[in-house]
C-alpha cells in the first residue's frame, strides 16, 4: 500500500526572489510579481535565491535598486508542514541595506527555528562586474542550483540511510528566447540602477 502524503508549503519573505527552485526557474520578468508561496512534495529541495530591495526617493527622484548574489540552500521538507524561506536581520535604513546586501543568509526556517542555511559570497564592487555578471561572467542561478543537486544526489548514492533520499530535479530546458529575456530584465535592472555617467561608459562599451 502506498502511503499518502500532504503537500510541503513554502513561503517567501519579503525582498527574496527565488530564482531556481530543483532545477526549474522562477520569477524570470522583473514585470511581474514575485511567487511568494510554493507549494512542493515533501522531501530534499534546493533553493537558489537573492536579495533583491528597490529604494526610491533617496534625494529627490534617485533611486537605487540593491541586489546580493545568489544564494543556494538545501532542505529537508518533511510533509503537511509550512516552512518560511527568510534572510534574517534585515535592515530597513539605505545605508545599512548596502552592505547588508553584499553578503546576506539565505534560511529555511520552521517557525522560529532555522532548518538550513547559507551566506552569499561577497560581491566585487563595480559598474562592469555587473556587466559581466549579466553577459555570461561566472555561474548563473540555474547551474548554481544544478550543482547543488549533483552534489546530494552524489551523497545520496553513497549513504545506506532512507533519510538520504536523492532531490528528483526538475529539470526544464531553457529555451534561447527565455535566456534573452532574462538578460534583457537583468540589463534593464542595471541601467535603471546606473548613474549618468556610467550610462554613457555603457554605450560606449556597447558601440564597441
Amino acid at each position: 500500500m502506498t502511503l499518502a502524503h500532504a503537500d510541503v508549503t513554502l513561503k517567501v519573505d519579503d525582498n527574496i526572489k527565488v530564482a531556481v527552485l530543483n532545477g526549474q526557474q522562477y520569477n524570470t520578468s522583473i514585470f511581474q510579481p514575485l511567487q511568494q508561496t510554493f507549494v512542493l512534495q515533501p522531501g530534499k529541495h534546493v533553493i537558489t535565491a537573492k536579495y533583491e530591495r528597490l529604494y526610491d526617493n533617496l534625494r529627490g527622484d534617485d533611486h537605487d535598486y540593491l541586489r546580493s548574489a545568489n544564494i543556494t540552500v538545501t532542505a529537508d521538507l518533511q510533509d503537511n508542514q509550512t516552512y518560511r524561506l527568510a534572510m534574517p536581520g534585515q535592515p530597513e535604513e539605505y545605508e545599512e541595506a548596502k552592505k547588508y546586501a553584499k553578503a546576506p543568509t539565505l534560511a529555511v526556517m520552521k517557525g522560529s527555528t532555522v532548518l538550513a542555511e547559507s551566506k552569499a559570497q561577497v560581491q566585487q564592487n563595480g559598474l562592469f562586474s555587473g556587466l559581466s555578471s549579466i553577459f555570461g561572467g561566472g555561474d548563473s542561478a540555474q547551474v548554481e542550483n544544478q550543482k547543488a543537486i549533483a552534489a546530494v544526489n552524489s551523497s545520496s548514492t553513497t549513504q545506506a540511510s532512507s533519510n538520504s533520499a536523492a532531490i528528483a530535479p526538475i529539470s526544464t530546458p531553457v529555451s534561447s528566447s527565455q535566456q534573452n529575456t532574462d538578460t534583457l530584465d537583468n540589463f534593464m535592472q542595471l541601467w535603471l540602477q546606473a548613474t549618468p555617467s556610467e550610462r554613457e561608459k555603457i554605450r560606449q562599451w556597447i558601440e564597441k
